[in-house]
C-alpha cells in the first residue's frame, strides 16, 4: 500500500454501519467538501488520484488535496473510535483512562479516583497488564496530588506498579521465545495471567514437537484448550488467542491424519465463532488459518461431495468479510481449489477455477501462485488429452519462466513429458510416467515446488 493510498484503503474497509454512522455524525457547515471527496474515493475500485483531481478541478480544495484528504482521514478514524467504543475492555479502559486525564487536568481529583478504582478492577479481571500499569501510575500521580507528603502510601502504589511491570515484561519474553523456542528457554515460574500462560504453553508444544514428543504435545494444547474454556469471560474477549490455539491443535490432527477428530473440533469451533459478534482482522484470519487447515484435510478425502460444501462456504465468508481480506488470501484459495478438484480427478471444475485466476491477475498477485497455477492448467490439459491446446501453453508457461529465471532440469523434464506423451494410448502413457519417475530421481523436484503442486502423487497414481 502507498502512502496515499492509505484514505482509500480505510474507507474500502468501512461495513455499511460505520459508513452511515460516519455520515450522519459529519453532518455539519464545514462537511461538505470532505463528504463529496469520500463519495469520490468510495465509488473508485482502484485509487487513482489524477483522476480524483481532474473530477473536482472547479473546486478550490483541489489545490490542498493532501491536507483535505488527511483531515478525512482523521474523522473517519474518530467515528470508528466513537463506533466502536465497546468494542472490547482495552477499547473501554483506554477511554477512562482518556476522560482521567481530561479530569486531572480539570483537578477533579474525586472523580477521578472513582473512574480509577472502577477501571482498576475491570483491567485485573481481563488480564489487561499494560493499561493496568497506566491506570496505577494514574492512581500514583492523583495520590501525590492530593497527599505529596504521603510516601508509604505512594510507596505501595508504585510496588503494585512494579509488579504489573513485571507480568508485562514476562508477556514480551514470551512473544520473543515463541518467534524460535529451539533458542529460548524459559523459566518454570508459573504465569499467573491465561495470555502469559497460553504463550508459555505454546513455547512448551512447539519443544515437544522438536523433541518428536507428538503425544505429549497433543495433551499439552488439549489442556490449554480446556483452561481457556474454563474462563469464559476471558475466552470471549480474547477469542482470536484461543482459536489460535485450536488451529495449532487442528494442524497437529491433519498433520496426523487424525481426520474425524480434527472435523469434529472444528464444527465445535465454528459453532462457538458464531456466537461472537465483534468480528475482528485478527479473527478472520484465524478463520481462514481454519479453512487452509480444512482444506489441507479435503484433499487426502476421496469423496467430493463434502468439498464441494467447504469450498462453497469459504466462498461465502470470504465474500462476507471481503473489506477485510487481501487480495492474495482470495488467490491462494482460488488455487487450492483448482489443486483439489484437479486431485480428485473432477478436472472441469478444477478448469473453471484456473481460468478464473488467470482471467483476472493483477500486477499485485503473487507470482508464485500464479506460476504454479499455469503448471496446473498444463496437469489439467494433459489429463484431458487436449495435445492442440497443451502444446500452445507450454510454449507460453516456457516464455514466462523465463522471464523470471532459467528453466530448471526437472522442469524441462516435466515440460518435455507432456508434450510427447499427451497423445499416447493408456498402456504406453503408463510406461512413460515410470520412466519420468525415475528421470526425477536423478533430478529431484525440490521440496518448496512440492507443496504447490504434488507432482510426485500425480505421477504416481498414473504410473
Amino acid at each position: 500500500m502507498k502512502k496515499n493510498e492509505e484514505l482509500f484503503y480505510l474507507i474500502k474497509s468501512l461495513s455499511k454501519s460505520e459508513k452511515r454512522y460516519f455520515k450522519l455524525n459529519s453532518q455539519t457547515n464545514d462537511s461538505a467538501e470532505y463528504l463529496l471527496l469520500f463519495d469520490a474515493i468510495e465509488a473508485q475500485k482502484t485509487y487513482n488520484e489524477a483522476e480524483i483531481k481532474t473530477f473536482f478541478k472547479d473546486k478550490a480544495f483541489v489545490a490542498q488535496l493532501t491536507t483535505i484528504k488527511n483531515y478525512l482521514k482523521q474523522r473517519i478514524l474518530q467515528s470508528l473510535r466513537n463506533y466502536h467504543s465497546k468494542i472490547s475492555k482495552n477499547a473501554e479502559l483506554m477511554d477512562i483512562i482518556r476522560n482521567v486525564e481530561i479530569l486531572f487536568h480539570k483537578g477533579q481529583y474525586t472523580i477521578c479516583q472513582s473512574e480509577l478504582n472502577r477501571a482498576e478492577k475491570k483491567a485485573k479481571h481481563f488480564q489487561q497488564n499494560v493499561l493496568l500499569f497506566h491506570i496505577q501510575d494514574w492512581k500514583r500521580k492523583i495520590h501525590q496530588a492530593k497527599y505529596p507528603q504521603d510516601f508509604e502510601s505512594l510507596k505501595t502504589i508504585i510496588l503494585k506498579q512494579k509488579d504489573t511491570l513485571d507480568a508485562t515484561n514476562e508477556y514480551t519474553d514470551l512473544l520473543l521465545a515463541n518467534t524460535n523456542p529451539a533458542q529460548f528457554s524459559l523459566s518454570h515460574k508459573k504465569s499467573v495471567s491465561l495470555q502469559n500462560k497460553t504463550l508459555k504453553t505454546l513455547h512448551k508444544y512447539r519443544k515437544q514437537l522438536l523433541t518428536k514428543n507428538a503425544d505429549k504435545a497433543k495433551q499439552t494444547l488439549e489442556n490449554l484448550i480446556k483452561e481457556w474454556e474454563q474462563n469464559p469471560e476471558l475466552l470471549k474477549e480474547y477469542f482470536a488467542m484461543y482459536f489460535s490455539v485450536n488451529n495449532n491443535l487442528l494442524a497437529f490432527l491433519a498433520y496426523k491424519k487424525q481426520y474425524k477428530e480434527a472435523f469434529v473440533r472444528i464444527l465445535l469451533l465454528k459453532q462457538k465463532a458464531l456466537a461472537i459478534q465483534n468480528v475482528s482482522a485478527a479473527l478472520i484470519k484465524e478463520k481462514l488459518r481454519l479453512y487452509n487447515i480444512e482444506l489441507e484435510i479435503h484433499r487426502n478425502l476421496k469423496g467430493l461431495h463434502t468439498t464441494h460444501e467447504i469450498i462453497t462456504e469459504i466462498q461465502d465468508f470470504i465474500k462476507q468479510h471481503k473489506t477485510l481480506i487481501p487480495t492474495n488470501y482470495w488467490l491462494s484459495f482460488r488455487f487450492q481449489f483448482a489443486n483439489i478438484y484437479f486431485l480428485k480427478k473432477d478436472l472441469t471444475t478444477g478448469l473453471q477455477w484456473i481460468n478464473d485466476i488467470l482471467n483476472n491477475q493483477t500486477k499485485t498477485d503473487r507470482k508464485d501462485l500464479i506460476t504454479y497455477t499455469y503448471w496446473l492448467n498444463l496437469l489439467i490439459h494433459h489429463e484431458s488429452n487436449n495435445g492442440f491446446t497443451l502444446r500452445y501453453l507450454i510454449d507460453a508457461i516456457k516464455k514466462y519462466i523465463r522471464k523470471q529465471k532459467n528453466i530448471d532440469s526437472y522442469e524441462k523434464i516435466i515440460l518435455k513429458f507432456l508434450s510427447k506423451t499427451v497423445e499416447l494410448d493408456p498402456i504406453e502413457k503408463r510406461k512413460a510416467f515410470t520412466y519420468l519417475k525415475k528421470e526425477l530421481e536423478e533430478h529431484p523436484i525440490p521440496e518448496n515446488t512440492l507443496g504447490y503442486i504434488d507432482f510426485t502423487e500425480w505421477i504416481s497414481r498414473n504410473c
